[in-house]
């Protein structure tokens, strides 16, 4: 379950960013916003950074390194969807969500990758 998380949350996150940024009727279906002053708005960013992190994980970093990985970008998630959803939608001049859409996907990659991350470990079979 922690290599299919990086790999396929990853590409979500980088899909949803990339997609928000450059296809405007998706942003908006979304409830996100693609000028925020930036070339990139910082909620996209922060998708297409986190989802190229968690694919590259998932693609070639060890199982520890998947681990931690799906921990700390779970937790970001989590917390940016938490805080979006409480209604803070930046921190510290970074825009943290830009809608409901955002902030339920920001919620479910958390989930999924707190409970991938902190989850039982595999057992390996013995030869």
């Amino acid at each position: 379950m922690l290599q299919n998380f990086t790999r396929y949350a990853g590409l979500v996150q980088i899909a949803l960013g990339v997609l928000s940024q450059f296809v405007p009727s998706l942003g908006s279906m979304l409830g996100a916003s693609a000028a925020t002053g930036s070339i990139l708005g910082d909620g996209n960013l922060f998708n297409i950074l986190s989802g190229a992190v968690l694919s590259y994980l998932g693609l070639r970093g060890s199982e520890g390194a998947q681990r931690t990985g799906a921990q700390a970008l779970g937790g970001l998630n989590g917390l940016v969807g938490l805080l979006g959803a409480f209604g803070v939608g930046g921190l510290g001049g970074l825009q943290l969500t830009n809608g409901w859409g955002t902030i339920i996907v920001n919620l479910l990659v958390g989930a999924w990758g707190l409970y991938s991350g902190f989850g039982k470990k595999t057992a390996r079979a013995a030869a």
